[in-house]
């Protein structure tokens, strides 16, 4: 299996983003992204699990999956979220879960240990097909990302370091045992 991206491969795309497309267009880009669940859009629609410690993170993957035009839900940028976590959040979140088409698991080191995470995983794999599941794994600054064994029931999201500054959505794959599909194929199915 290739080398999974770190946050370091992350910085250095968005940097090279940044600099193409200017620091306001990136801001506006992640600002555009809190009105797409108010458009009604589902097609290529991914709702993003992580922890909120990963704000900078959660910021880098949204411009990368918009350069593959993937719409990413991110509960943190929907202002019709509670601003204070309470039982209407937990019910808003679970029906966006069920409103994207697929569910990605961001797994960080701080996504592993949030309870959270577990919760909207644990509501994904309540609602959804296995096969609209996908964690993707992030490596820690040291290198040393251990994932939790249960983490193994779904299929990883893969890019590839090598590939990542011209991947596309045949380029990222979507990989259970033997099983691999691109990005666009999962999207549609």
């Amino acid at each position: 299996m290739a080398k999974l991206i770190s946050q370091t491969d992350l910085k250095e795309i968005y940097k090279k983003e940044v600099k193409e497309l200017g620091e306001t267009r990136i801001a506006e880009i992640i600002k555009e992204k809190r009105n797409i669940q108010s458009e009604g859009k589902k097609s290529k629609s991914v709702f993003l699990c992580h922890s909120h410690q990963d704000k900078t993170i959660v910021d880098k993957i949204t411009i990368f999956f918009n350069r593959l035009d993937v719409n990413i839900y991110v509960d943190w940028m929907d202002n019709a979220m509670p601003k204070v976590t309470n039982g209407e959040t937990a019910s808003m979140i679970k029906s966006k879960i069920e409103f994207n088409n697929r569910f990605l698991f961001l797994a960080t080191y701080y996504g592993l240990r949030s309870k959270w995470c577990d919760w909207e995983l644990g509501v994904a794999y309540s609602i959804k097909k296995v096969t609209e599941l996908a964690i993707l794994p992030i490596e820690s600054k040291s290198g040393q990302w251990r994932g939790s064994e249960y983490l193994k029931l779904y299929p990883i999201m893969v890019i590839k370091e090598d590939e990542l500054e011209h991947a596309n959505s045949n380029s990222v794959t979507i990989e259970k045992d033997h099983n691999i599909v691109t990005l666009e194929q999962w999207l549609s199915y």
